[in-house]
């Protein structure tokens, strides 16, 4: 998409914050690493959910608990560009879980979508 990185993100953010969805962590990858001296690399991770989504879900399998809260992540693409980038969480849920990976999946993509069309120039 033809928006920099932290716009998309800040953007992400809104987006999160108008439709009620809690926000537990915005990580800056590039920033780490360049503190780490392995500058290079502009990214973000947003990590977010929603508790009572949660709570269903871990009634229905403790061991997703490592695939929860939901993500998204913000890479940047040059020149002044990104990419939301999202994984389709049936790679991540059992099969039996298949209906409720499929509404997470669905949530990210809105969230995707409803970034893109916000921070995208008119006509691209």
């Amino acid at each position: 998409m033809a928006a920099p990185p932290p716009a998309v993100v800040a953007a992400l953010r809104a987006e999160l914050a108008a439709r009620g969805i809690t926000e537990y962590a915005v990580v800056d990858h590039g920033h780490d690493m360049a503190a780490a001296g392995a500058p290079g690399i502009i990214a973000w991770t947003l990590v977010f959910g929603n508790p009572a989504a949660g709570a269903k879900l871990l009634a229905h399998d403790l061991a997703a608990a490592v695939d929860i809260p939901l993500r998204l992540a913000v890479i940047a693409a040059p020149p002044e560009c990104s990419e939301i980038v999202l994984r389709d969480m049936r790679s991540l849920l059992a099969e039996d879980l298949g209906e409720l990976a499929d509404a997470l999946t669905a949530v990210l993509r809105q969230l995707a979508a409803a970034v893109r069309e916000d921070v995208s120039p008119p006509g691209v």
